[in-house]
């Protein structure tokens, strides 16, 4: 088992990502709103407020989806059904996408 994480960079491209999540049969996932660092660091530093136009990219806001996975061939189906949409997963300006291992907790009772 993975779990899953998009990071997904234009939270516009959002519908898409969730329609082929559900087409691929990956219902238990969950969506979070975030935030660019360096949205952050332009609003929080007063160094970066001033140079902040030169991040060249609108990165303030994003969503990222953490879902499990038992099969990792399903990563790549996703990569292609959004490729259709004419959605790029796989390009870094679009989306940060990774599977990290990962056990399910197994609770083994009172020993």
């Amino acid at each position: 088992m993975s779990l899953l994480v998009i990071i997904l960079k234009d939270e516009a491209q959002i519908r898409k990502v969730v329609s082929a999540l559900l087409e691929l049969e990956i219902t238990d996932a969950t969506v979070l709103d975030g935030e660019g660092v360096e949205n952050l660091a332009v609003r929080t530093i007063p160094l970066f407020a001033e140079i902040g136009s030169l991040f060249n990219q609108d990165l303030a806001y994003n969503r990222t989806i953490l879902a499990h996975i038992a099969d990792p061939q399903l990563v790549d189906d996703l990569v292609k059904l959004c490729r259709r949409e004419e959605l790029d997963l796989a390009d870094p300006a679009i989306a940060c996408i990774l599977t990290i291992p990962c056990e399910r907790y197994k609770e083994t009772g009172n020993e």
